[in-house]
């Protein structure tokens, strides 16, 4: 059963809308502070710090929202967080100095926390074994082309001149018309509210399941890379890729990447669903996004584009490649969840993530600024390896209701 049998199928459509805009309205808001006509052009260290205290307000909040809508439900929550978001952007738009982007930043980091735990929530609420990768894997898609038309689209845009201030104002309105939308279109998927559950209570039994204490060597190097990502393509473009790329170059490379990722995370999703395993799925996507940023790294240093587009295949292929670890690790994590604390394991997930987007960009700006570009790849280079490793000791849970492996036993 995909996601046209669902009986949550409009709200889950209305879910990867929402999801796809306020992922667009905050990447476009990274893209532009990376930019140099931002604020005079802030330091690698500044946008890093920005980018650091987005993920700590995150990891300090994302335990409360995730287990809160365990205890109330998920839209009230996911709502407030598409308008918090909204206004983060819009504070990004009118910041007077650098200074001030810390605080603004913080907010960011609440919305993302309440946003987050919320939507997978519900995905997982409305999802089944058959299923599960394929649902996760449309969130990776939506947050995919969040990226794309957010971080991608700001970076042209920026390329073609425009102002950093109206770019900031589109994303932030846009972001409330999305609360709009989820507050008339998205229904409650928690089925048995629990109003007398301890919060601390749920995050102590999901904290201690042995299932969730493998999954951190694997899923922390994960999203480090990916905050590694975020935080140095702007300034990679500039500083390596505008002599030897046109902006129509730029264009046909995004496109032929982004459109290749799309359709490895559709048909890895499914085919994970269909065989019934996670980890190699997750191992064969770190692998070819490995290859693809070595590539990417080594035509960077060498200054010359005209070798890898003679082998252009190759790109769009590996593309695909990466596109098989987003919905596998995703389903992974709900293969495990229980229902009545599922809201604390996304919460737990969260942290997660925002451990990695401290690590990613802090590593990355060291890398950088120490090493240049064979920095970042011998970095990249082991983050890989870590997660591989990891994969190998994290146990298959699809189709298995194990009892959970507690760090007592």
């Amino acid at each position: 059963m995909g996601l046209r049998a669902s009986e949550h199928r409009l709200t889950l459509i209305a879910l990867y809308l929402v999801t796809m805009i306020m992922r667009a309205s905050f990447y476009v808001t990274i893209a532009v502070i990376q930019s140099h006509s931002y604020l005079g052009g802030l330091t690698e260290w500044e946008v890093a710090a920005v980018l650091i205290v987005y993920p700590v307000t995150e990891l300090a909040t994302v335990s409360f929202f995730g287990s809160y809508s365990d205890k109330v439900g998920r839209k009230p929550i996911l709502i407030a967080s598409l308008f918090v978001t909204g206004a983060a952007a819009f504070l990004f738009a009118i910041a007077p100095t650098a200074a001030l982007l810390l605080p603004f930043a913080a907010i960011f980091g609440i919305g993302a926390a309440s946003k987050v735990t919320t939507t997978l929530s519900m995905i997982a609420d409305a999802s089944g074994e058959d299923n599960r990768a394929r649902l996760m894997g449309y969130y990776d898609l939506s947050t995919l082309m969040g990226l794309a038309g957010g971080y991608g689209l700001g970076i042209l845009l920026l390329q073609f001149g425009l102002q950093p201030t109206p770019i900031l104002l589109v994303a932030a309105t846009a972001c409330a018309i999305s609360g709009v939308i989820a507050y008339l279109s998205i229904k409650e998927t928690r089925k048995h509210v629990q109003t007398d559950a301890r919060m601390s209570d749920l995050l102590r039994e999901v904290a201690s399941d042995r299932r969730i204490q493998l999954m951190l060597p694997v899923y922390v190097p994960i999203i480090s890379l990916y905050g590694l990502l975020i935080a140095n393509v702007e300034r990679i473009l500039e500083d390596h890729f505008e002599e030897i790329l046109s902006n129509i170059d730029l264009i046909i490379l995004f496109a032929m990447l982004g459109g290749a990722l799309v359709l490895g995370i559709i048909t890895m999703g499914h085919l994970s669903d269909y065989i019934g395993k996670r980890r190699p799925f997750i191992v064969v996507g770190l692998l070819g996004f490995g290859f693809l940023a070595y590539l990417l790294f080594t035509t960077a240093e060498a200054g010359d584009f005209s070798g890898l587009w003679a082998i252009w295949p190759v790109m769009p292929l590996l593309g695909f490649t990466a596109g098989s670890f987003p919905p596998a690790a995703m389903a992974y994590l709900t293969d495990i969840s229980e229902e009545e604390s599922r809201g604390s394991t996304m919460g737990v997930y969260s942290i997660f993530f925002g451990s990695g987007m401290i690590i990613g960009p802090a590593a990355g700006a060291f890398a950088y600024t120490s090493y240049g570009l064979l920095g970042l790849a011998v970095l990249v280079a082991i983050l890989i390896l870590i997660a591989c490793i990891g994969t190998y000791f994290m146990p298959e849970a699809h189709g298995i209701k194990a009892e959970s492996m507690t760090s007592n036993e």
